[in-house]
């Protein structure tokens, strides 16, 4: 089925196979798990996969091998590509309309100058929250019970020689600095452990959903102050960048459980491992890190440190989830001028200008897309 020429057909005009042909879509990284859904995609378009590096990736837009194609499909887990910096976007066709990315944080992305450009990108925010509340969760029982200091001692023969005792879940308040679709997971299943639940966000909750997730909103100083375990699940940019570093640990309640599964850079992991040493902080529990793949040798050595090499979304349900929405975000914007979960926002998107072949005049014709 070539749906352009469908819908052309509708509006009168006669049209063949040969007229019109299903626009490119570049690919970086494969699509590994949603293999149906990329058969149904590749009936609306022809996916085209980059076989070189990142350097050759500029190299073959700058020299215009690229162009003519309507969007790209980026997946950094996938490929050694990087991120989009301006290095890219500067050279990207002017074909192009939306780069879709299977993930849910683009930090490093270059997301202005893509606007600039006239690009739409996208990314799949709500479905790693269940994944990444899961990750929480499990980082919470293990630096509060000291869960992975005894697997570590059993494993050396030790048995559960010098591990201390735990504390349990139920009577401890847990702070969430950052109340999303992440963060409301985070909620739930903090209630079903028996946890008090305070949040901090840029915006209230309306209280009919704070009382969905039985979450109390605080003041950011409050949460700092009355927390038994910090979760931080807030965003990376430049207003994010170290928001927790030494003056936020010496408000924290001695002895806190601190847990990051936002960004590491969200943490000034020097003054970390210092609240650490000092034992502000009783223990941590990691899956993100200011320098990943390099970890604080600190950390690495702590006995009641709960680290993880960035696996919040690491699971076969996760990764399938994201490549549907990519790919759906792919289709819904260059068949209709919109996305699923746009990050950016274009005026004056022209759906149906990235995709014509040069053997139709485009300024022929007034169509509107619809379903």
């Amino acid at each position: 089925m070539n749906w352009l020429k469908t819908k052309m057909g509708s509006h009168g005009w006669d049209i063949t196979d040969d007229d019109v042909k299903k626009p490119n879509v570049l690919f970086l990284g494969p699509i590994i798990a949603a293999t149906q859904e990329l058969e149904d995609f590749e009936e609306y378009f022809t996916v085209k996969q980059h076989d070189g590096n990142r350097q050759e990736l500029i190299n073959r837009c700058k020299k215009g091998k690229y162009d003519g194609y309507a969007g790209i499909l980026w997946n950094p887990a996938e490929s050694s590509f990087g991120t989009l910096d301006k290095d890219v976007v500067s050279v990207l066709p002017a074909s192009m309309s939306v780069i879709s990315l299977p993930l849910a944080g683009y930090d490093g992305f270059d997301i202005d100058g893509c606007t600039a450009k006239g690009l739409t990108v996208t990314n799949t925010p709500g479905v790693v929250a269940g994944p990444c509340a899961d990750t929480v969760m499990f980082l919470i029982l293990g630096c509060l019970r000291h869960f992975s200091q005894g697997q570590t001692s059993l494993r050396q023969g030790k048995w559960d020689h010098g591990v201390p005792r735990g504390h349990d879940l139920g009577s401890k308040t847990i702070g969430i600095l950052g109340m999303g679709g992440i963060g409301k997971a985070i909620a739930r299943r903090a209630n079903a452990f028996g946890m008090m639940v305070n949040y901090y966000n840029r915006k209230r909750l309306d209280i009919r959903v704070e009382a969905e997730y039985n979450a109390h909103y605080v003041a950011y100083d409050t949460l700092l102050r009355e927390s038994d375990v910090l979760v931080i699940c807030v965003p990376l940019n430049d207003s994010t960048r170290h928001m927790i570093s030494t003056p936020q640990f010496e408000k924290m309640k001695k002895g806190i459980v601190f847990i990051n599964i936002a960004r590491g850079a969200v943490v000034d992991e020097a003054a970390l491992v210092q609240a650490l040493a000092s034992g502000r902080v009783a223990s941590a529990g990691l899956d993100v890190f200011e320098f990943e793949p390099k970890v604080h040798d600190a950390l690495l050595k702590h006995p009641q440190c709960t680290l993880l090499p960035h696996m919040g979304t690491s699971t076969e349900e996760s990764v399938l989830d994201m490549e549907k929405l990519a790919l759906r975000n792919v289709k819904k914007f260059l068949m209709h001028g919109e996305a699923i979960s746009a990050v950016n926002k274009v005026e004056g998107i022209k759906p149906l200008e990235h995709v014509m072949t040069d053997g139709i005049d485009i300024s022929k014709l007034s169509l509107t897309l619809q379903g």
